[in-house]
């Protein structure tokens, strides 16, 4: 873009006035300033091939060539040194790699030595009790969100590598006057990287959501639910000696019940049968599934002669919908009874008997069985996204960038050792007044754009005008530091919750909208599992109008929700606390805080959080995902004949879900939610210094040091006025500065001794 001449800008501008001047709070507009001289360059043939360049290799070398002068004292090379955070990463990925594939073999061979082997899509590992089972898929559910941890915390290193801006990259965009993000996750990065890096971040990215889709439905345990045959029979049945030839059997009784009448006898004189109380046995037989009781007969002093018997198994209808049916078309979910009124009365599913009042009841107790199933599709799926995830942070480790800019300590340190001159006259420079597009319209301002406007960018020929400013004189709370889509986003996330914890504590199971619940049987677990696993004590939604994987993807979308509440959430953090360290330079002097620190530099945090705030939110966001898990989980139940065998072919798999794991779920993100809020709310230690954020330009405008303030980055330092030479207004302003420059200075971050900024004078 072609740039004005000084000599024709000196003709056309005009002057402003001592007092026009002294009572502006915002920019100067251009059209009254003179232009300064053109800073010189390093090499603008850099400019080009970096802004044209789209491999490997060829940022690197610009970037040698974008050096400034070395100081007195050599600095020690900081070349590639990112790269062994990136190798540490790619390192635990290859150790998740392994533990998956190490699992996925032990169970395919448990499955082969067991018997039971491998499926269309999935193999059984374990049968047994369900107490077992859930034991053995709770601490493999425990390995698998360990596995998710890791690759969740190497993969946002990674793409904060990949979306981290070298200093050759920032001056191209600064001489555009584009501005890109520094220390947080943004897309403007992103947008700005070249196509191949894009490539491997949404790859990173993309290989991220599958495992945290599906990863937790790798392992699941399967209910074995019992068909169970209700008998009715004269109270005779009930004593000893009793001759059973007196009695009308139904020719299909052993088919019903399993069993033949005699020996049904004999295990109910033997005290293999448990008798129960009518108020017990009616609850104990109300539920849709029965996997701690078999065969029940109730005794009836309406019979005389006649066994009447029919069996109660569990299916889906057409729509999806449970039913219990038996042999006679029965379609009652409590099969084995009808009606409670003090002795109740039991009505058979057949049309032609009719109800008869029932004085003693007897079940069967049987030891709850479960199988622990492995999915072999999610498997692969799991281990294909794992190895992609490993190949793309291998490849990124070979790029050749020497300086990139991972935290905004590190770009304190670059601009601090090598200033940028399209950022200078402007040191008051925040986010919030950095310009805005429209502008342009009113006044020439030199407005400055994220690389994600659409605004087309533009570059200049000269440096940027003097735009005195005054400081603030108000603490801004940390809020301030959250542009607005994002303070959005976060308000909207913070009703969900709160509509999600009133839901939960309400617990109404209409919620779902997926067709009547049941409840499944409780029998025999232990409180623990009784309160909280969300296999026992629960409510069932069948789907069984969805296959498989798309059962398993519906279970498993509030983990996708979670991973987004948790990206958000961490992004609002970064911001702030970055913010907040930034703003603590105003107040302190203290050495900067680098990825490689050199000198009286001190080590950063993992990326920007500092620990006492990550390691709590790594923990809760943790327990969220593990509760959501529990909460609702993918289960799958098993029919087993009334003779005691599965019946895979009437295999039923739904959602299930926990009353006390949905309130459970909410609490980690409840006290989140609650911090969050807190700090929004805390203010800014100085009121004088511009919010920056991760705003590039704003924080290179701020690092403009005396020139004889040598090697300041390895020094501690602080931000404030500092009694430098700056440029005289003269040649800006012309004979209507003549009294003002007394009451200009200049803001910056050196080691030297500053003062606190005055309201009463001019910065810039």
């Amino acid at each position: 873009m072609t740039g004005l001449l000084e000599s024709d800008a000196s003709e056309s501008l005009l002057h402003t006035s001592q007092e026009h001047l002294i009572n502006r709070e915002e920019p100067i507009p251009l059209d009254t300033l003179r232009l300064s001289k053109q800073p010189s360059i390093v090499d603008q043939k850099a400019y080009q091939r970096v802004n044209e360049c789209d491999t490997l290799g060829c940022e690197a070398a610009a970037d040698e060539d974008l050096k400034c002068a070395p100081s007195p004292q050599p600095l020690p090379s900081t070349k590639k040194r990112w790269i062994t955070g990136l190798l540490l990463c790619a390192l635990g990925v290859a150790l998740a790699l392994l533990a998956h594939v190490i699992l996925t073999v032990k169970l395919a061979a448990k499955a082969a030595s067991g018997g039971y082997g491998w499926g269309s899509s999935s193999a059984v590992v374990y049968e047994g009790t369900c107490h077992q089972a859930n034991q053995i898929a709770t601490g493999l559910h425990i390995l698998v969100n360990i596995i998710v941890l890791t690759l969740t915390a190497t993969s946002s290193y990674c793409n904060q590598i990949l979306a981290a801006p070298s200093r050759a990259r920032i001056d191209i965009a600064h001489a555009q006057r584009v501005w890109v993000s520094i220390g947080s996750s943004s897309f403007t990065n992103v947008w700005y990287a070249p196509f191949w890096r894009k490539t491997l971040w949404l790859l990173i990215l993309g290989t991220s959501l599958p495992v945290q889709m599906i990863y937790n439905s790798f392992i699941y345990v399967s209910i074995n639910a019992n068909d169970f045959g209700a008998v009715v029979a004269p109270m005779a049945f009930g004593n000893n000696h009793t001759d059973l030839s007196n009695f009308d059997v139904p020719s299909n009784f052993h088919h019903v019940v399993g069993m033949d009448a005699s020996s049904l006898y004999d295990d109910l004189i033997s005290g293999k049968l448990e008798k129960m109380s009518n108020a017990t046995c009616m609850e104990a037989y109300s539920g849709a599934y029965q996997t701690a009781r078999s065969t029940v007969v109730f005794l009836s002093p309406d019979l005389s002669s006649n066994l009447t018997a029919w069996s109660c198994s569990a299916g889906l209808n057409s729509g999806g919908d449970l039913y219990t049916g038996s042999a006679y078309e029965g379609t009652e979910l409590a099969c084995a009874m009808n009606e409670y009124k003090g002795n109740y009365t039991i009505w058979s599913p057949t049309s032609d008997i009719d109800g008869f009042q029932v004085h003693d009841c007897f079940s069967r107790p049987v030891t709850p069985t479960c199988e622990l199933g492995c999915s072999l599709p999610i498997g692969l799926v799991v281990m294909g996204c794992i190895a992609l995830k490993l190949i793309c942070m291998l490849i990124t480790a070979l790029e050749r960038r020497s300086e990139i800019l991972l935290t905004v300590g590190d770009a304190l340190k670059s601009f601090l050792t090598c200033p940028d001159p399209y950022t200078a006259n402007n040191c008051l420079m925040a986010r919030v007044n950095k310009g805005q597009p429209k502008e342009l319209l009113r006044f020439n301002d030199y407005p400055w754009v994220s690389i994600f406007s659409r605004a087309a960018p533009f570059r200049l020929g000269q440096s940027p005008t003097p735009q005195p400013k005054r400081i603030g004189t108000v603490r801004q709370r940390w809020s301030a530091a959250l542009p607005r889509r994002l303070f959005a986003f976060l308000m909207f996330f913070k009703f969900a919750l709160l509509v999600m914890a009133g839901l939960a504590l309400g617990y109404n199971t209409s919620i779902f909208g997926i067709g009547q619940p049941a409840d499944l049987n409780s029998d025999g677990m232990s409180s623990w599992e009784q309160k909280l696993t969300s296999l026992y004590h629960t409510q069932f939604y069948p789907l069984g109008y969805m296959g498989f994987m798309a059962t398993v993807l519906a279970v498993n979308v509030p983990q996708a929700v979670i991973t987004i509440i948790y990206a958000v959430y961490n992004n609002t953090l970064t911001r702030m606390l970055l913010a907040a360290e930034y703003n603590d330079f105003g107040v302190e002097r203290k050495p900067l805080r680098v990825s490689f620190p050199t000198g009286e530099q001190r080590s950063t945090y993992y990326l920007s959080i500092p620990y006492r705030y990550s390691v709590p939110f790594v923990v809760l966001s943790t327990l969220a995902h593990w509760l959501a898990s529990e909460a609702l989980s993918f289960v799958q139940i098993i029919p087993r004949d009334v003779q005691g065998n599965l019946d895979h072919s009437r295999a039923l798999h739904g959602v299930g879900a926990s009353s006390v794991g949905l309130r459970t779920m909410v609490i980690p993100w409840l006290i989140i939610v609650v911090v969050v809020l807190i700090l929004m709310f805390r203010k800014f230690k100085s009121a004088a210094m511009p919010i920056a954020m991760n705003c590039s330009a704003a924080i290179s405008a701020a690092c403009h040091p005396p020139p004889d303030d040598i090697d300041a980055a390895e020094k501690p330092v602080m931000w404030g006025q500092t009694d430098m030479e700056i440029p005289s207004l003269r040649t800006f302003l012309g004979s209507g500065a003549a009294d003002i420059e007394t009451r200009c200075s200049r803001t910056t971050f050196t080691s030297k001794d500053v003062v606190e900024p005055s309201p009463k004078f001019l910065y810039y």
